[in-house]
This record gives C-alpha cells, structure tokens and sequence, in this order.
C-alpha cells in the first residue's frame, strides 16, 4: 500500500529500470514479511525450572494440551508470549506474558514446569538467575565494569577459555547507574554445583552450551531462512517476467506497471484523472513523467487542447559553422532533381514546373554568393516522374515510375515485385534545359485513389548519381504517398490491407538515404490535407524537409530561393520538436532504449522569449534540453535568443526570427528557428 501510493505522488522513474525497481520493491516487500515471520519459526530457547507451584505474569489465551515441547512450541510461536506453564500431570500448558528471565519470580514447591523464553543473544548459553559462580570456577576475565547483559555474554562467546560470564547488575529493579555492573569471565564451571546463595539476587551465571553449534544446524529457523531466500529469488524472476510481459504486450514505453492501479476505470474519471497527471509532472517539469501521463491521457482520449505542449530544442548542426570568406572558388555545383506527380490532377502544376526550369537557371547564373565572392553557380538538372499502379493508368500507356536519361517501370502490381527494381533505373543529370522540358511535357495518367507511388520515385531519385556541392530534391504534388500511417484517405485494393503499402515498402527510407548523401527535401504541395499530414510524418525523419503549399505560379520563385538559402550563408537553425511518444510498441529488453531527448545536437540552457495575446515571458530550456510551455489560449509565438558563441557573434544576430506555434498540442508538428545572417555581415 505505502509504495502504491509512493508510485501516485511521486516522480515515474526511468522506464529502462521500473521493471526492476518494481521487482526490488517486490522483494524487499517479501522480505520484510518472511522477516516478520521469523519470530513464529521453532528454533528459540527456553530456561527451564522445575518444581513450580505457582508464577506471576498475565495469563493469556485458553490452556493447551500436549507435552513440554509442544508447549514450548506453542509459547516459541506466539510473539506475546514471555513464559509458559506446563503441568505435566494433566498435560495442560498456559501462556503467559510479563515474564522476566533474569528475575523470575516464582513460589517453589510445586509439579509444575516453567519455561521462560530467552533473547537470542542468549541462545548459546544456559541461565541460571540468582547464582555467583564466583566461589566454584577461576577466573579468565575478572571484574570488567560498566558492562551490558549482551556485551558480557557476546565477550565469553568469543573466548575459547571461557566457559561461563557471571553479571552482577543493580540496574534490572532499580534506578542504580549501569556503569556499576561487573562482569567476570570464568572457566571449569560446573552448573550442578551452583548454589543460589543468600545476597546474590543481582548475580546471574551464563553457561556456555557444548551443543549449540549441533542445536544451530538442526534448528528450524536455519532451514526457514534458506527457504525464505530461495522463495524470494523466485517471485523476483517471476514479478519481472510477469512486469516486461504486461508492459510489452500493453506496448508500454513509459508508464509504469503500478500506475495503471489507480486509474479510474470510468471514461470521465479517467480523463480527469489524466488532466491531473499531466498537470503534477509538467509543474515539476518531469520529462519522463510528462511522457508516462501523456501515454494515459491518449488513451483515455484527452483533447489536444488540455494537454501542455512540452518541446525539445535540438540544433541543425551543418548550419552550426563559422562562415568562411574563399575568393580562390569560381564555380559551385549545385544538383537539382524535379519528383513530378503525373496523375491527372497536376496537368497545371506540370505545366508550371517545365516553365520553371529556364527561370531557375536563369535566376542561379545571376546569383552572387556572400561567402565566395567569386564563384559561379553550374546548375545541373533531372527529374523522376511518378504515376500510379492503377488499371486506367495502364491503359492510357503510362508508367509507374520513370527517370529522365534512364529506365522505366510498368509492370502491374504483384507480390514478385520488390523496391530493388526502382532502385535500378538510372538517370541522368543534364545542363540542357529544353532537353529536360520537352521530357517534362509527358503525358498525364491517371491514379486510381487518392496515395500515389512517390515512394518508388524517392527510390529512384535516391540512387542518383549525387556529387555536387549542393544538392536538392524538389517533389511537386497534391496527394500523399501509399500507406495508412501517412494519410486516413482510402487506398487503392492491390495495398496492402493492413499497411496501405505497395512493394516499394515505406518512404523513410529513401529519405533516410537521400539525407545520408545530403540532399535537401522540397516537397511543394497545393495545400490538401492528406499531402499535409504525409509531409509533417515525413518531416519526423527528416526534421529539415521543407514542405509548403505553393501555387503553381509561384513553383519557379519558391525553388529558387531554397536554392539561395542552400548555397548562401545559412543561418544558425534550430528544431523545436514536440516530446512525444514513440510510433511502435518498444522491442529492446529493457523495455524503451530512449527516454526523453538525447544526442550531440541537443541544444541546453537557451533562453525562449514566448508570446501570448500580447503578454512576453522569457523562459529557459533546461540541461535535459526541454521546453516547458504549456496550454495558451491562443497561438504562442517565441523567439529563440542564442547564447554567444565565439566566432559566430559577427556574422548572426542575437535572436532568431519570430515563429508561431500551434495552440494545442499536436504530435507531428515541428518548428525551424532561424538566427538571421547580419546585414553587415552580408554586405
């Protein structure tokens, strides 16, 4: 119960160790109990007086019947019971608390058994009351003063000559100071000639018992214990197996086992209950705790609005360099490849796009670059034309996907078909522009459902020939990509039927390709959804991927100025990315390899100039490189104001350009902060 409600109030730990710390806290849990237990176990030991008629104590409990070891038994497992009673003529044992070893009172002259229970330290020994041994042993040890009960008998135990402590103590009855207490060590003590003697009340005699060590290993709590930690090791191996099945199989990667505990089960008290939890770990800005609350607020359907956006900040590191001034360079290669949707809804955009490549030429041979004063644009040019798998598409004669210099696909749809045949149709770059127009000036297909097959046009592009200086993919569309997790639009029936995916598999990885060879992405869409929602999952692997609704008119204008920005002086970029949950359920053993933001392009301890409704509040990205922003009741814009940096004060300003942000928390969305290059550094 007590960790139960720890696990409620208190900060979610690492997700890599909650399976183990729940196991630990298991054990301990068991421990403790099986501990507790202990006291029950037979294995105490009793000082023994015969002739008994009578002893003073509480009675407790009804009388039992048996011998004299059950009886003792029976008071060994009681944790109440000081002493017990045994009358051996009619075989009845009473239990009774109050008892005191080192001064039993008693009345004599009786049949009765007294068993007094003795403490463990004791256990090693026989405990005669009321007897001074002094008179028949020789000392080893004489007359060390100011000595506890346990320190007396614990310095006998270690000495191989003693065979009995005598203690002479005034402290037991009444207020006398402890420091007058005498202990003597003594050897060939011999217990049947002990007298108990007039005057010798406060003595009491140890006798070192020759059976212990045979008594140790036959006892029951021995055996008790080993059982006890063989029981632990087991429940440990199983609450952690039973911890990483229910955590894998719910697909947990940050919310804790004992968590799910205290949710409500009710649909409306699991969303407050949701609100709560975000609301305690965002206030202790608790990144791990952010994510394991935001896990149970999605399922319990929490709307974006009531959850606070929390972002990390990482850097663009490329853009991180101190710009150089080179007047040795006079020409730099710049490779730009068109991806062209040919479908049949883009007869304008196409049209604008042949249109474009002599304005981009055009504009690139006028083009003067800060850095190198001296240097020359040469633009090189190709393009990949993409179409769909579609039946009427095949009947107007139109393929696939096609390179410009190179092969074609136009094959139909079948399970024999594998993204290695995209990989394998060349291309050619080319300085011809009315080459590459009268190619682009191609007949449309027509596309079947909405996704089309820009995957197999990414592969295409991919296995180019990159080399220049400079590298940009530009994809004109209106439509997504195959797959469900790109868009929630119908798919054509030869997808698959669970993924949406054709044989060209998923997109990300002819990004990831294309970024490994340092191309920059360009997708240039007309603005509908499906294409909106495909380009902010794609930017999640590529955070740098442009996407932006662009009219056909203005295609030439916007490729031209992503072109500058590539070969100008860049400035110092920063990504602000949403702290989200992963796509896929975790696989690693321990459950999730990342917990919140990690990597070298990490940006720390950056001040945030945020703007709500006209209000300014300057807040801190934190050493785990999180910003804690909140809920706004309107769009927030920030303003990121970089930390100095040596070499990079004379070329950038000190703050970023203004970015807005969306009010509600939106998983796929992120945000390019951008330190502009200083006039006079330009100039």
């Amino acid at each position: 119960f007590c960790s139960l409600k720890l696990w409620q109030h208190q900060t979610v730990v690492d997700p890599k160790y909650a399976p183990f710390l729940l196991t630990g806290l298991t054990a301990s849990k068991v421990m403790l109990l099986l501990l507790s237990l202990l006291p029950l176990v037979h294995g105490g030991k009793f000082m023994e007086i015969q002739g008994v008629s009578a002893a003073p104590g509480t009675s407790f409990g009804d009388s039992l019947t048996g011998n004299a070891a059950s009886c003792q038994d029976a008071c060994d497992k009681e944790m109440t019971c000081d002493c017990a009673l045994f009358d051996p003529l009619h075989g009845s044992c009473k239990m009774q608390a109050d008892c005191l070893y080192f001064h039993p009172d008693y009345e004599g002259g009786g049949t009765l058994e007294l068993y007094i229970k003795l403490p463990p330290h004791l256990w090693p020994f026989s405990v005669f009351p009321g007897t001074n041994a002094n008179r028949d042993g020789q000392d080893v040890t004489a007359d060390k003063k100011g000595m506890t009960e346990q320190d007396c008998v614990d310095l006998c135990y270690q000495s191989s000559d003693c065979q009995c402590a005598v203690l002479l103590t005034k402290d037991r009855r009444s207020s006398a100071d402890p420091a007058d207490d005498h202990c003597w060590l003594q050897s060939k003590c011999h217990p049947e000639g002990f007298k108990q003697m007039k005057g010798a009340q406060d003595y009491i005699t140890f006798v070192k018992d020759a059976n212990f060590a045979a008594y140790q290993t036959g006892s029951g709590s021995l055996v008790m214990l080993i059982v006890c930690l063989v029981v632990v090791l087991l429940m440990c191996v199983v609450v952690t197996a039973l911890v990483l099945y229910y955590m894998r199989n719910k697909g947990r990667a940050y919310r804790a086992i004992l968590q799910d505990l205290a949710v409500p089960k009710e649909e409306n008290s699991r969303k407050e209950y949701a609100k709560e939890q975000l609301l305690s770990s965002f206030s202790r800005k608790s990144g791990v705790g952010y994510l394991s609350s935001l896990e149970l607020a999605l399922e319990a359907k929490v709307s974006n609005s009531d959850i606070p956006c929390v972002y990390s900040l990482h850097k663009v590191p490329e853009t991180f360099k101190v710009p150089q001034i080179d007047t040795s360079v006079t020409s730099l290669k710049v490779q730009l490849c068109f991806v062209l949707d040919y479908t049949g809804s883009m007869k304008t955009q196409i049209a604008q796009a042949k249109d474009s490549v002599s304005k981009i030429i055009e504009a690139m041979q006028k083009m003067k670059i800060a850095s190198l004063p001296n240097a020359a644009v040469d633009v090189e040019m190709a393009a990949v034309a993409y179409f769909d798998w579609d039946a009427e598409t095949r009947k107007l004669g139109r393929p696939v996907v096609s390179v410009f210099g190179g092969r074609e696909v136009k094959e139909e749809h079948s399970d024999t078909l594998t993204a290695e045949k995209f990989c394998q149709l060349g291309g050619t770059w080319t300085k011809d522009t009315s080459a590459l127009q009268k190619w682009i000036n191609q007949g449309l297909g027509h596309g079947g459902k909405v996704p089309e097959e820009l995957t197999g046009a990414l592969l295409a592009a991919a296995n180019l020939e990159w080399n220049a200086d400079e590298k940009l993919m530009v994809v004109i569309t209106d439509a997504p990509c195959h797959g469900k997790d790109y868009s929630t639009v119908e798919h054509d029936s030869f997808c698959d039927k669970s993924t949406g995916l054709t044989c060209t598999g998923r997109p990300e990885e002819p990004l990831q390709s294309l970024m490994a060879q340092g191309v920059t992405t360009v997708i240039l869409h007309t603005g509908e959804a499906a294409a909106v929602s495909m380009c902010q999952k794609l930017q999640q692997t590529d955070p740098k991927l442009i996407h932006e609704k662009v009219s056909p008119s203005e295609t030439a204008k916007k490729v031209v100025s992503v072109l500058e920005s590539k070969v100008q002086v860049q400035p110092l970029t920063y990504i602000l990315k949403p702290l989200r949950l992963p796509d896929e359920a975790p696989t690693s053993p321990l459950i999730c390899e990342t917990v919140v933001a990690t990597g070298p392009d990490l940006a720390t301890n950056t001040s945030i100039e945020v703007e709500v409704s006209g209000k300014k509040e300057s807040m801190m990205v934190g050493s785990d490189g999180l910003l804690f922003l909140g809920t706004a009741t309107s769009n927030p814009k920030v303003t990121l104001n970089r930390p100095a940096m040596s070499g990079f004060d004379e070329w950038f300003d000190s703050s970023s350009d203004q970015v807005e942000l969306g009010r509600a928390f939106d998983a796929q969305k992120s945000y390019l902060l951008k330190v502009p290059i200083k006039s006079q550094a330009e100039s």
